[in-house]
């Protein structure tokens, strides 16, 4: 027996069957977790330079993404004017998106980053805290393969496969979205479930859902897991507690913010316009949704799911009940980013197939040689992946421009952005308004005096008056529209506003008379 085997603890063996629950402290089986690593040391000391090598990658990448004007309005604007008022005690109506933030989606996690926006915190700050969510989804990856892999070696595997995993990385590329804080939460959940401590594990729940409401869909999933493998009441208690949450924070706290709208119809055109009717007529035309299930477009979201994990989830399949609800959503919908695996709509799909690649290994392990071979299989297929489609330095996107890199304008958006006072209202383009959000105002040119992507259906419009200064960058478009015509008309000789910077296709404009400035 290799020394590394010989480390491991009797109770991190795999259970008789792959996906049952192992043997917990309290069954006087199992050392305290805490002894357990430590006595570890060696894969310990490793998780952890992997996890930080990680962030300090993609903390520095997504510093630099915002610092040389990588962000958009959409999103990072929005949780950043958000979590600022929130932090300044102010009612959080989001004038970049047009709604109350608690309309917008139901994100209760957020409202621990106030204290930070204290001192002085914002987008670079919320780029951090979402590339360490995601590092820290290594740690149950890792206790996960521990356990079923029976070598805390060999469970490093897993660990790198989940790092290099090219859907994880592009959600931290593309701006802060708290869905993926979702998938280190839920990972833990799954792992003390299989560890039966369930103490912790409804903290884990309850940590999941605080993230965004689309976690009840998880947790919902997680709950009928339990229910297949007779943890009766765990499995129930989460059941229903995601159908509850989801039920709350959908059509209770959104709806009385101002959100939804015509979500259902607008999402799924021809089955109805609330979740009941949706539901009702999916199961009443079997035929329909199966065949929208395997469409061209969803056959390849699966592929690209699947294929930096070399398909291996699919031979645990009951595990991938987690991700089943949300798979389904982003397949049957008709807002078609939900199907692209590099969009933050996939971190809950991302966080379920991994729960199931690690199990598949132990299941389809049964000896050390196929066992390793599975792992080795894992690791291959998502740094194969990984340098063929991934944003990370090993990625060929990677040179392609999609990390924002320094621009000899960025001098003159750094000046610009100086004149314009905190209390200002303003409307600014979509890559310079994340500049701009720690105020009440804040609109994306040409809001608000067009709206092409203002709330939802019927929302009231907003007081072109509570704009005091435009911030435009002249050498593109903002939120895709042609933005000169409306800037000429505010600015000409008859216009509200006159030009009092201008360099490198960079304009600041402000009001001539007073407005309604932001209190």
């Amino acid at each position: 027996m290799s020394r590394a085997r010989s480390d491991v603890d009797h109770a991190d063996r795999p259970a008789v069957a792959a996906g049952q629950p192992q043997p917990t402290a309290s069954t006087g089986s199992a050392r305290p977790e805490w002894q357990r690593m430590v006595n570890q040391r060696g894969p310990v000391v490793l998780l952890a330079a992997m996890m930080v090598g990680y962030f300090a990658v993609f903390g520095t990448l997504t510093w630099r993404q915002h610092a040389n004007f990588g962000t958009l309005g959409y999103d990072m604007g929005i949780y950043d004017q958000a979590i600022w008022l929130l932090s300044r005690f102010k009612a959080p109506f989001v004038t970049v998106r047009g709604l109350n933030y608690f309309g917008h989606h139901v994100n209760v996690v957020t409202i621990m980053l106030v204290p930070f926006y204290w001192l002085g915190a914002g987008p670079g700050f919320l780029y951090l805290v979402e590339t360490a969510s995601i590092a820290a989804g290594a740690v149950p990856i890792w206790l996960l393969g521990r356990d079923r892999l029976a070598n805390p070696w060999i469970a490093l595997g897993p660990v790198a496969a989940f790092l290099l995993y090219p859907t994880l990385q592009w959600i931290n590329w593309w701006h802060f979205h708290p869905d993926a804080l979702i998938v280190a939460p839920l990972l833990f959940a799954y792992w003390l479930a299989t560890r039966q401590r369930w103490s912790w594990f409804f903290i884990a729940v309850a940590v999941t859902l605080s993230c965004k409401e689309d976690a009840a869909l998880a947790v919902f999933g997680l709950g009928v897991l339990l229910l297949l493998r007779r943890q009766w009441r765990a499995g129930a208690l989460t059941a229903v507690a995601g159908l509850i949450y989801f039920q709350v924070a959908a059509w209770i706290i959104r709806r009385a913010n101002g959100g939804l709208g015509a979500l259902y119809a607008e999402s799924f055109p021809g089955y109805g316009d609330s979740l009941a009717s949706v539901l009702s007529s999916m199961l009443r035309h079997p035929g329909t949704t199966l065949s929208a299930l395997v469409q061209p477009d969803r056959l390849q979201y699966y592929r690209d799911v699947l294929s930096p994990m070399a398909f291996l989830p699919v031979a645990a399949a009951p595990v991938l009940l987690i991700t089943a609800p949300q798979l389904a959503v982003n397949a049957l919908t008709s807002y078609t980013p939900a199907r692209n695996a590099n969009f933050h709509y996939s971190s809950i799909v991302a966080a379920g197939v991994f729960a199931a690649a690690v199990e598949a290994c132990a299941q389809l392990g049964r000896r050390v040689g196929i066992q390793r071979f599975l792992v080795g299989l894992l690791v291959a297929a998502a740094l194969a992946t990984n340098v063929a489609r991934a944003p990370s330095p090993l990625g060929a996107p990677y040179h392609t421009g999609i990390w924002a890199a320094p621009q000899p304008k960025h001098a003159a958006m750094r000046e610009a952005l100086l004149l314009v006072p905190p209390s200002a209202g303003v409307s600014a383009t979509d890559n310079l308004i994340p500049h701009l959000t720690h105020r009440v105002h804040a609109y994306i040119f040409p809001h608000p005096w067009q709206l092409p992507f203002w709330g939802v259906q019927g929302s009231s419009p907003p007081d072109p008056r509570t704009v005091d200064y435009l911030v435009l960058d002249m050498t593109t478009t903002s939120i895709g529209i042609d933005q000169e015509p409306t800037y000429r008309e505010l600015t000409n000789a008859d216009g509200e506003f006159h030009v009092v910077y201008d360099r490198a296709g960079i304009v600041v404009a402000r009001r001539n008379s007073a407005g309604v400035t932001s209190p």
